[in-house]
């Protein structure tokens, strides 16, 4: 393929489609224009090489909607930890308070700090760890913050010290074993906190470990901290404990309010939900070019060619966050057919075995994870094939890779 193809390619590509919106380097780079900091514009996603994730805003609509089916009228807690499971914090955030979510989990106060700076109101609740500046940012920002352990003392010195009051949620281990004041101590903790005058109680939570046989005895124990806290005169405000699988399975867990996040981007089906996926991923073919007998591709050149190939390269590799597993397991969709991923990817690009195509050119949209026609390829397909699983390749895609709501 001649380099006119390329050159043709980006002459007819056009700007940014309507409803379209940037994320990412993209975004950074459009507003660093207008403010006069930066260079010539970004590239559109219409004419952009780079990999892009794609967020189906009807899908995610749909997934909240298929939750608020299960949980009679009480308010969600979306947890969108890790840049919502690799979605985009701000673009998931965002979209759900038009939904009338109000309440939002993270995991950084970083992202919580984020969510601030994006305009997301509502309760947004830190549920990692913390340092005494973090304790000033939370306070200053009106960030919730998870507290289980005598960190807390340094939650309440920061307030004493800016003279605001600290807003938390105890959280209690029943059972997963990882943090939280553990439930047979709970009402000391409880206790001790109360009696903070810089600190407000907004709830009590704990985690569930999502075993059947297992969650009412952690209800249970849950409860049982609340209601002797209740009759110290202590409010613990609201309890909550149900993740994505306890709205799907358990409505003994629903408790106050709920705290789904996984289903919300419909990362995995669910039993008794109809989840959908938000996220896909797509490139454009960067290159293409025909391969002899006893050529080789990569380092050391680790794959000979046995047969006349043609190969599409993809400006995609394991920086972007792609697996190491991907060559000789996994697919791409090109034109609505299937094409396997060979050699070694590295960095900055993927190979892909072409054979027999008539009509891939350069600028072709490569799909990862999507839909291409009436083929799919599912985020559990494409993780299955590369020895992974649907959490772990949303949450390695990176940050500047650019987000579009479609």
């Amino acid at each position: 393929m001649s380099n006119n193809n390329r050159r043709d390619f980006l002459k007819l590509a056009s700007t940014v489609s309507a409803g379209v919106v940037l994320s990412g380097t993209a975004a950074t780079m459009a507003k660093a224009q207008k403010a006069g900091i930066a260079g010539p514009p970004p590239q559109s996603v219409e004419d952009q090489f780079d990999p892009w994730l794609e967020l189906n805003i009807d899908n995610l609509n749909h997934n909240i909607a298929q939750v608020r089916k299960k949980i009679d009228g009480r308010p969600i807690m979306a947890v969108i930890k890790c840049n919502a499971y690799g979605h985009g914090i701000v673009e998931i955030a965002t979209s759900m308070a038009l939904q009338n979510i109000e309440h939002f989990a993270v995991v950084k106060m970083d992202e919580a700090v984020q969510l601030r700076h994006n305009q997301v109101k509502g309760m947004i609740l830190n549920l990692g760890p913390f340092s005494a500046r973090d304790a000033r940012t939370a306070i200053n920002h009106d960030i919730s913050q998870s507290v289980f352990s005598d960190a807390v003392d340094v939650l309440a010195q920061e307030a004493r010290t800016l003279k605001k009051i600290a807003k938390v949620h105890i959280k209690i281990d029943t059972g997963l074993g990882r943090v939280g004041v553990p439930y047979k101590q709970a009402l000391a903790f409880v206790e001790k906190v109360a009696a903070m005058p810089e600190i407000k109680i907004e709830g009590v939570l704990t985690a569930m470990t999502e075993d059947h046989d297992f969650n009412p005895l952690q209800i249970e124990r849950l409860n049982e901290v609340y209601q002797r806290a209740k009759e110290k005169g202590i409010d613990l405000g609201i309890r909550h404990a149900a993740s994505s699988a306890e709205v799907d399975h358990d409505p003994n867990s629903h408790l106050d309010m709920v705290r789904p996040g996984s289903a919300l981007v419909g990362l995995e089906p669910m039993a008794n939900m109809d989840i959908k996926p938000v996220l896909s991923v797509r490139t454009r073919v960067l290159y293409i070019k025909d391969m002899d007998v006893g050529e080789a591709i990569g380092y050391h050149q680790a794959y000979k060619i046995e047969n006349p190939m043609k190969i599409v390269t993809l400006p995609l590799g394991y920086s972007d966050g792609f697996s190491l597993n991907s060559p000789n397991n996994a697919n791409v969709l090109i034109h609505g057919k299937k094409y396997p991923m060979i050699a070694l990817i590295t960095a900055n690009h993927t190979i892909i075995d072409v054979t027999g195509s008539e009509n891939i050119k350069i600028g072709d949209v490569v799909t990862i994870i999507g839909k291409d026609g009436d083929q799919e390829i599912t985020n559990t397909e494409y993780s299955n094939q590369t020895s992974g699983h649907a959490y772990h390749t949303a949450n390695c895609l990176k940050p500047y890779l650019a987000r579009i709501k479609v």
